[in-house]
């Protein structure tokens, strides 16, 4: 990727890292009708060390060095409970309506960053950010209420977009794997307490898909530091709306969620933002 920006890298790092995301939040939702989503979670990130073991092994000790204790703490902290709070949340209604109000995350983070970050919020980024947002309320509708599980994924939404301001702090020392390592790691006590009550012993089966669900969230984080670590947060975030329409496409085929005409009008809106962003940021 010589003769590609830093910023183009980004954008792809960051549209894969969101279909990633989703991939596993799916996964996640199937299997949580079987085990506990407490668990499964618990064991996500205890299968971290697992699936980051090829490339622990290739860079050696570095890799387990940070530079930022103190963030890679508030990381941890804020990620645990966002985590705990939307797979909750995942558990007690749609995929579509999940991600939906999931979308919260690049507003709150945009003007997260404005404020902590110093990043300048250009008129083309607030456009496409917005244009974005107002796709997922069509797609949302007014009609649709905020249940119990709505008010956890708002939660997390909130949590977890501070959660971004410290992994994009992290990645001005510290590598992305060092960073989704500290995470996963890091983030076992507090999810192991949670899932402690729940705890049974997953078959081969079910083991597998709680495997697959460790690596698509690794693939997820990483690519997600990866991306963090050579764009700002103000051209990435309208990217992550498009986690929508990868949730709507996977509830209808997997879940036989419905999908109404609003998918495709706020879809294209979506579509458009990110598309738009990803042309005005090229260069």
């Amino acid at each position: 990727m010589k003769n590609i920006s830093d910023t183009t890298v980004s954008i792809i790092f960051m549209i894969i890292s969101g279909f990633s995301f989703i991939v596993m939040h799916s996964a996640a939702k199937f299997l949580s009708e079987e085990i506990h989503i407490f668990e499964i979670t618990f064991l996500r990130c205890a299968l971290v060390i697992v699936v980051l073991s090829p490339i622990l092994f290739k860079e050696g000790k570095s890799t387990f060095v940070t530079k930022q204790p103190k963030f890679q703490l508030y990381r941890i902290i804020t990620n645990s409970i966002a985590m705990l709070c939307f797979f909750y949340g995942l558990t007690l209604t749609t995929l579509s309506e999940v991600t939906a109000l999931n979308l919260t995350v690049p507003i709150f983070t945009t003007l997260l960053a404005f404020v902590f970050l110093k990043e300048k919020l250009k008129q083309h980024r607030l456009i496409a950010l917005f244009v974005g947002f107002f796709g997922a309320i069509i797609i949302l509708r007014p009609d649709i209420s905020v249940n119990v599980g709505g008010i956890f994924i708002l939660i997390s939404s909130l949590i977890w977009s501070i959660s971004l301001i410290f992994i994009k702090k992290l990645t001005e020392t510290d590598s992305p794997v060092t960073i989704s390592l500290y995470a996963g790691v890091g983030m076992i006590p507090a999810t192991f307490l949670a899932a402690y009550p729940y705890l049974t012993m997953p078959n081969l089966y079910q083991f597998s898909i709680i495997f697959f669900i460790a690596i698509t969230g690794t693939i997820a984080q990483t690519l997600l530091n990866s991306a963090f670590k050579r764009g700002e947060l103000a051209i990435l975030l309208p990217l992550d709306y498009l986690k929508l329409i990868w949730s709507v496409l996977i509830g209808y085929t997997i879940f036989v969620e419905s999908t109404p005409y609003t998918l495709w009008i706020g879809g294209f809106l979506i579509v458009g933002a990110s598309s738009y962003i990803a042309w005005r940021e090229r260069d």
